[in-house]
């Protein structure tokens, strides 16, 4: 798997925790960027941390949307819900957000057209960083820069789902990276 080179705008990129990234925010995680532009920063949501609730658990929702999973999107305003649909295209990956209203809409957006990789999710909470942050991060190697493809951006149903996704990518990269994703959270334990 060949890692791109930082571009300026990232939006649409999948960012990839490496293994030594140890914050427990973004540990192990697949982020979309939903937005970034390198004077304002960067706004991205957590694809592979499922909360194992649907939005019909959570809130009044028409029938439509009351099966659209949710996940946690990050650690900034997580009491807030975002409701979203995430397409493939050939840019990279198009992050559509509906408001508050549309969840309670009697016409809610239509799914029609969507199939298991292009669907809606909603999200508590999202990623976000200040101007800069993001690529002084990226410079640390704490974030790999990928594009996304179809089984990246597809749903997970678990927790243990979400991590196996992520291993997958490290094992992808290489021994390094595989070894270094087999490391216990704990090295005291190892």
């Amino acid at each position: 798997m060949e890692i791109p080179s930082e571009p300026d705008d990232l939006t649409g990129s999948l960012l990839v925790a490496v293994p030594t990234l140890l914050d427990p925010n973004f540990r192990r995680t697949i982020i979309l960027l939903t937005r970034h532009e390198s004077k304002e920063g960067a706004l991205g949501v957590i694809l592979n941390r499922p909360c194992g609730t649907t939005l019909g658990e959570l809130t009044q929702s028409p029938d439509a949307l009351k099966e659209v999973p949710v996940f946690e999107g990050g650690p900034v305003e997580q009491q807030h819900l975002l409701l979203a649909r995430i397409l493939l295209i050939e840019e990279g990956a198009l992050f559509e957000s509906f408001a508050r209203d549309d969840i309670a809409a009697e016409t809610p957006p239509q799914k029609s057209t969507m199939s298991d990789n292009q669907g809606f999710r909603a999200f508590t909470g999202y990623a976000g960083w200040s101007a800069g942050q993001l690529e002084g991060e990226i410079r640390e190697k704490s974030w790999l820069i990928l594009p996304p493809t179809a089984p990246l951006l597809s749903e997970v149903n678990t927790l243990a789902e979400g991590e196996a996704r992520w291993r997958a990518i490290m094992k992808e990269l290489g021994p390094w990276y595989r070894l270094l994703s087999e490391a216990p959270d704990d090295l005291s334990l190892n």
